[in-house]
């Protein structure tokens, strides 16, 4: 039996974005379904984040959050984009509050309170609790492959429960995407395992543009020691110690980085410096070394300020008697669906919120502003994707004939005589995109991994799925390898360097590329790159 569930707005995605979005959409009389890949509110990008703000709240002016983002962006930036974040972050950000959020203010920004691992839990958690008292509904445990159409508009979406094993449909008058980004096609990443760009897939499906998809963050600094998590550094311990190579050089130093905090307003170049001493062999076994000795000594628990526990580093890594392992991880994608102020994607029914949108950011992103970008954009979007609704009808669609076009009973045909695993396909993605597509590039290197995806895309017609957890991987497959191959066409078409986006043949800015990449598929079903 294929269920459907039918609501007004469905939101797909349950971290921050969606939360907000869904939130805004039920305050406007919508009725509100949210689907996520997995329980709401956990395993996304701003459940593990720090819990830090980037907003225009004491001393910081609105002239001077938008300069210092157009700046980082390097121009690239959606400016009306820019302008509504900065009026609009303060006033978002402290009617948290309202829904039962724990906020410090404190000039330029705000923290939310949450556990020490996971600090933005304190943000996600108290938005699912609000949301359950308003009758929100959550369907946990669900991938969505693609939107239902009609005529031309997002009228739904089929997915597939993993709790039941089977499939599943949405009938919705407005749909908001608010699924992350996709870190994790890459082997070295911060971002939960499951962020592998569904939504930059659907999107692309539907009929909507993407830009800037070449511009993907790298974080500089994260653990890097055998069988540890690949936690982000920040703070004391890398504005005050020292990131130094196999020969004991100080990095930031070598390449003349001075902007900080360096996890803030050097995120690129110290990125690249980094991966420039490991490819050039100075690196300790595929990392470089944090001496940070003397400030783990100095700090006690309470003045603790990075994404991870005090305890951890003292007890588990005896940081305060020897040097860490760190290395880059990916971090979040700058690019994105192309939307309007309202979050409005141009395809009728279809809005989307959070790191699943680009134009905000430009070619690189200020930290702090990915959360104050979320609930700023979320609760537009949800209010907007809720008045549509209101001019709409649910179509009628028939879930089993629907979901039996799909290709979800052709994946538990194969498992008899196919013998490809999703996870062998996506490690072999990752690996690729980390050493090709990363943070050092090239036209070579690009073009290899074109052809190596190229590959795989035809190696995955063998993929099989024997369980639940398999088939969300096999169905994680052929969305993943759409976004990859995204960001490296772009990442060849722009010939030169910028913000986040760095190729050795092109190492620097070139004026003549103060413009966008769009991508969007085509009428003979190619992809297809303009500027704009």
């Amino acid at each position: 039996m294929v269920f459907n569930i039918e609501s007004d707005v469905l939101v797909i995605g349950a971290g921050g974005a969606g939360l907000r979005a869904a939130i805004e959409a039920e305050a406007h009389g919508s009725s509100v379904s949210v689907v996520s890949k997995a329980p709401a509110g956990m395993n996304n990008a701003t459940a593990l984040s720090s819990g830090g703000f980037h907003a225009v709240l004491g001393n910081l002016t609105e002239k001077e959050y938008i300069r210092d983002a157009i700046e980082l962006g390097k121009g690239i930036n959606d400016r009306t984009l820019v302008e509504i974040l900065a009026r609009e972050g303060g006033e978002r950000l402290l009617e948290l509050k309202r829904f039962g959020v724990v906020v410090h203010e404190r000039s330029g920004g705000a923290l939310v309170v949450g556990p020490s691992t996971m600090r933005g839990l304190g943000l996600t958690k108290p938005l699912v609790n609000y949301s359950r008292s308003r009758g929100i509904k959550f369907i946990e445990n669900i991938i969505v492959t693609r939107f239902l159409m009609d005529e031309g508009c997002v009228k739904g979406a089929v997915g597939y429960d993993l709790n039941n094993d089977q499939p599943i449909t949405f009938s919705a008058k407005a749909v908001v995407l608010a699924t992350g980004g996709a870190g994790a096609l890459y082997k070295r990443t911060d971002c939960p395992i499951r962020t592998t760009g569904d939504g930059y897939s659907l999107a692309y499906g539907a009929g909507a543009k993407l830009r800037d998809m070449e511009f993907i963050q790298f974080f500089p600094l994260a653990l890097a020691e055998p069988g540890i998590s690949q936690i982000i550094l920040e703070g004391p311990i890398v504005e005050e110690g020292s990131i130094v190579n196999s020969l004991g050089e100080d990095i930031p130093q070598k390449y003349s980085i001075y902007a900080r905090p360096l996890a803030q307003r050097s995120r690129d170049i110290l990125s690249r410096a980094i991966m420039t001493e490991i490819l050039e062999g100075r690196g300790v076994e595929n990392t470089v070394l944090l001496k940070a000795m003397e400030v783990f000594n100095r700090l006690n628990e309470e003045s603790w300020y990075i994404s991870s526990s005090y305890k951890f580093f003292r007890d588990k890594l005896n940081a305060g008697k020897s040097p860490i392992r760190v290395a880059p991880v990916c971090h979040f994608f700058m690019g994105g669906v192309v939307v309007d102020e309202y979050g409005f994607t141009g395809v009728p029914g279809l809005y989307a919120a959070g790191e699943v949108v680009g134009g905000i950011h430009g070619a690189n992103r200020r930290g702090g502003n990915a959360l104050t970008d979320i609930i700023v954009f979320g609760a537009r979007t949800g209010a907007s994707a809720a008045k549509y609704a209101q001019s709409q009808v649910l179509v009628p669609f028939e879930p089993r004939e629907v979901a039996e076009l799909d290709h979800y009973k052709i994946y538990r045909a194969r498992k008899a005589c196919a013998r490809v695993k999703p996870y062998e396909i996506m490690s072999k993605l990752r690996e690729i995109m980390w050493l090709k597509a990363g943070i050092i590039r090239n036209g070579y290197a690009l073009k290899e991994a074109l052809s190596d995806l190229n590959k795989l895309s035809k190696t995955s017609s063998g993929l099989y799925a024997n369980s639940a957890k398999m088939m969300l991987e096999a169905l994680e497959v052929p969305m993943a390898l759409n976004v990859a191959i995204m960001v490296i066409k772009a990442a060849l078409k722009r010939t030169e360097s910028r913000g986040s986006h760095y190729r050795i043949d092109y190492p620097k800015e070139d004026d003549r590329w103060l413009k966008n990449i769009v991508i969007q598929h085509s009428t003979n079903g190619k992809m297809l790159l303009t500027t704009s």
